[in-house]
């Protein structure tokens, strides 16, 4: 626990936790200003009120929350590379895979507040403006933790992607790439695109459904696992040079 705290010092410290929960705030503050915005034209398209409120609103809040988990895992590592802290570490008595694994949980951390604070601003929209009797909250606790789980393999591959390269600027232009190619790929229907993380994080928006598709929560905690446990056995056994 006493690495867990030395981390968050840390992450203080870079504005790394600032930038998911301004993200999460961003993202409450669109789906009210969207749907305020567009109201009757969402209501009178040719869907359920609750693939309406959630399938139409969650495209800009995924965009926003895919360059907040680039952008703060590409943030986490710019400390331990400065002065070449990372290389002394492991002349410390603490493990560098242990630090890479509590890094990797606080932005999980992180981004599940950020879905928490845009998933209330839904459910207020939801109990407030769509017809009496239509929103059902089961419907948006599955959709909330199906958006959660679809943006896991992408925080956990741009980590390791942040963890291997000490230029910060190799791993957001990785990111960016991943972003733009994702959305060129996302509406494919070829199974073998679902190996693309970002591919899988934009499934839920280019949904015209908030029912979660089993196939995509499959492969994005597939993904999950094995991008963390690379992470770790490089931080393990790949020492910074």
């Amino acid at each position: 626990m006493n690495a867990l705290a030395i981390e968050i010092r840390k992450e203080k410290r870079t504005g790394v936790m600032i930038v998911l929960l301004a993200v999460g705030v961003l993202g409450a503050a669109y789906a009210f200003v969207n749907f305020f915005v567009r109201k009757d034209a969402l209501l009178n398209l040719p869907l359920p009120p609750m693939d309406v409120l959630l399938t139409q609103l969650y495209g800009m809040i995924m965009i926003l929350n895919m360059f907040g988990i680039v952008v703060s895992a590409c943030m986490i590592y710019s400390m331990e590379f400065k002065g070449n802290a990372v290389k002394k570490m492991y002349m410390l008595p603490m493990s560098v895979s242990g630090m890479y694994f509590w890094k990797f949980l606080i932005l999980t951390a992180m981004l599940l507040a950020a879905v928490v604070l845009q998933n209330l601003a839904l459910t207020n929209i939801g109990m407030t403006e769509l017809p009496h009797g239509t929103f059902e909250m089961s419907t948006l606790v599955r959709f909330a933790v199906y958006s959660f789980i679809t943006s896991m393999p992408v925080l956990s591959f741009m980590i390791l992607i942040s963890s291997r390269f000490e230029n910060m600027w190799v791993p957001l232009g990785i990111g960016v790439a991943g972003f733009l190619s994702g959305m060129a790929l996302a509406n494919s229907k070829i199974a073998l695109l679902m190996l693309h993380p970002f591919v899988v994080m934009l499934k839920p928006a280019v949904a015209m459904s908030a029912q979660p598709d089993n196939n995509v929560i499959l492969v994005s905690l597939i993904e999950t696992i094995i991008f963390l446990w690379a992470g770790l056995w490089m931080a393990k056994h790949l020492r910074y040079e």
